[in-house]
C-alpha cells in the first residue's frame, strides 16, 4: 500500500473505459484506503461516467467481475466501465465472414496463399 505525503494510507487503482469502439481511456488513480468503485469514478473527472453503475447503460466491474458502486477497492485493482454491445460477437464474426465473400472466397484465398509445387522432370 502506498502512502500519501500527509501519512494517510492510500491505494493505487487503474480505471479503464472504452467510450466507443476502438477507443480506450485509462487512468491511474491514487485514492484513500477504503475507497469504493464509485469513488474511483468520481476521481476520474470523466463526465461520461456520471451515470455508470446506477442502472443505466454503463456497468462497473473490477477485474472483469461486475461490482456495485459501493464495492471496496484494494491496492492494484483494475476498475472497468463497460458499455453495452451493439452487436453480439458471434453476429459480428458472421457479418465479417459474409462481407468477405463467404466460403468460396475464403477457399480461393487459401489456395492463393499455398506455395506452388514445382515439377521435377
Amino acid at each position: 500500500m502506498a502512502n500519501a505525503d500527509d501519512g494517510a494510507p492510500t491505494i493505487v487503482v487503474e480505471l479503464a473505459f472504452s467510450p466507443a469502439p476502438r477507443e480506450m481511456r485509462a487512468a491511474s488513480l491514487r485514492l484513500p484506503a477504503g475507497a469504493t468503485v464509485g469513488d474511483a469514478l468520481r476521481a476520474s473527472g470523466w463526465p461520461e461516467l456520471a451515470g455508470a453503475g446506477q442502472g443505466g447503460e454503463l456497468v462497473t466491474a473490477v477485474w472483469g467481475q461486475a461490482r456495485p458502486l459501493t464495492a471496496p477497492l484494494g491496492d492494484g485493482d483494475r476498475v472497468e466501465v463497460l458499455r453495452p454491445l451493439k452487436l453480439a460477437p458471434m453476429e459480428a464474426r458472421r457479418a465479417r465472414y459474409e462481407a468477405a465473400g463467404g466460403v468460396r472466397e475464403l477457399r480461393k484465398r487459401k489456395r492463393a496463399l499455398q506455395p506452388v509445387k514445382s515439377r521435377r522432370a
